[in-house]
């Protein structure tokens, strides 16, 4: 018979766990309660006592003196040991009990090792901007202006789609110089601050290389002319639009945008317009547009109600100068 003294008057026995009738839980303030579970608790572990098998005969008489260390191991573990026998008969007593969830596996995490990491982070997207469209360029005598814009735009357009930093952008930009362009670059540097060799700094220093200040003030020119004419409305807002940042100082607000849009317009249709008076320059090209489709559509009818007329004019003069010919023959 194992002393009682293994046995602490706290320990939850299998028949109080969770569910059972003897679970009761303690409140927060309540002495009596503590109390009941205290005597609840002595009276299984007097239980437990009645209910190990008593020595067998010629056993030698269990000792009541304080237990050494190994003792008390070799106790705990019977304990343990009884504790699990219990439960195991307790869940198959009683099936609807929910076991506690086995504990998950860790899954480990793989770690890149830190220098290939820094690296990445460090190294730009010269490979990415080429899938997205960023394109070589070499400095050729005749190139079109034009063009040699559209490559500075382009490439802007595609670093900021990949969220590029300014020290990436600088990198991937002279990655795609070619030829004479790189050469040129390869020589303004060396004479440049280091500090002052920014991707801002490129862009104007482009500018100033391959796109001329002649270039610039002859498309402000035709800004400041630009008429609708033979073009349809689509094409007079595309031409509006690309030419419009050669002359920032006469678009700087919404309203200043409308008006000079309305005034290039033909004047079917700037009649149409105007007379809304709007403020947002989607919504004007649209109204646009429908009071172009309105006009092309007047217009043929106009046109067929015009020819009509004709038939009808001419029907009569031939009935007649055939009436004619059959009375004289």
């Amino acid at each position: 018979m194992l002393h009682k003294s293994v046995y602490p008057t706290g320990l939850a026995w299998p028949n109080t766990w969770p569910g059972t009738r003897a679970c009761v839980a303690t409140s927060k303030g309540t002495r009596a309660r503590h109390m009941g579970q205290m005597d609840r608790n002595r009276a299984i572990a007097d239980e437990v006592e009645s209910n190990v098998p008593a020595p067998t005969q010629g056993a030698a008489p269990f000792d009541s003196r304080p237990m050494t260390g190994s003792q008390g191991g070799e106790a705990k573990v019977a304990l343990f040991q009884m504790i699990n026998e219990w439960f195991t008969q307790y869940i198959r007593t009683n099936p609807a009990t929910q076991q506690p969830p086995p504990l998950p596996n860790p899954q480990p995490v793989p770690v890149a090792p830190q220098g290939v990491k820094l690296l990445r982070l460090n190294k730009p997207p010269v490979d990415k901007i080429r899938k997205h469209g960023a394109e070589e360029f070499r400095a050729n005598v005749d190139d079109d202006l034009e063009r040699v814009e559209f490559w500075l735009e382009n490439t802007i357009r595609v670093f900021d789609k990949l969220s590029c930093t300014s020290a990436e952008c600088l990198k991937c930009a002279i990655s795609l110089l070619r030829d004479f362009a790189f050469q040129w670059w390869n020589t303004l540097v060396p004479v440049v601050p280091r500090e002052r060799v920014t991707w801002v700094f490129f862009q104007t220093e482009f500018r100033k290389k391959y796109i001329s200040q002649w270039f610039l003030d002859q498309k402000h020119k035709e800004f400041l002319e630009l008429k609708q004419g033979r073009m349809t409305v689509t094409k007079y807002e595309r031409e509006f639009v690309q030419l419009s940042k050669y002359a920032r100082e006469y678009v700087f607000t919404k309203e200043i945008i409308c008006k000079r849009f309305v005034d290039g317009l033909n004047e079917g249709i700037k009649l149409l317009v105007g007379i809304l008076d709007l403020k947002e320059f989607v919504l004007l090209v649209d109204r646009a547009c429908k009071a172009e489709d309105f006009s092309r559509e007047k217009k043929k009818s106009d046109s067929e109600a015009r020819d009509s007329r004709k038939r009808l004019m001419n029907k009569p003069s031939h009935s007649s100068s055939k009436k004619f010919r059959d009375s004289y023959s």
